[in-house]
């Protein structure tokens, strides 16, 4: 997969879900950095803002569809796919109220991720 200068995010509050989706992402050769700390993502996208975030829905201190909704208010992440999980009921309906691109439903296959970074990382 030829992903250029492509980054990747990961913002979720389990740290067991946070490694897996780091240790997929760097299998493909992408460079990813993780978040667990929900409060401290978007400083920090405000640095350096990557092609793909990946974000739970439900977390502690900011949740990820209040995330969501301020990045999509900001034409400085006009360019970001934002690809949303979690484990709720409704999550997939919140999430794209939110502005999210996709969701996936947790527990998600690794073969959904891959896809999801094959098709946003090789777009234009």
């Amino acid at each position: 997969m030829d992903t250029g200068n492509k980054k990747v995010v990961v913002c979720d509050d389990d740290r067991g879900i946070l490694d897996m989706l780091e240790m997929i992402v760097e299998s493909v050769g992408v460079s990813v950095w993780t978040e667990v700390d929900s409060s401290k993502l978007l400083l920090q996208l405000e640095t350096d803002v990557p092609k793909l975030l990946i974000i739970d829905l439900w977390m502690p201190n900011y949740p990820g569809d209040a995330i969501i909704r301020k990045l999509r208010a900001d034409a400085h992440f006009d360019d970001l796919y934002i690809l949303c999980i979690s484990a709720s009921l409704n999550g997939e309906q919140i999430a794209m109220e939110a502005g999210a691109d996709q969701f996936l439903a947790k527990p998600f296959d690794i073969g959904q991720i891959l896809s999801v970074l094959d098709r946003v990382l090789l777009e234009n």
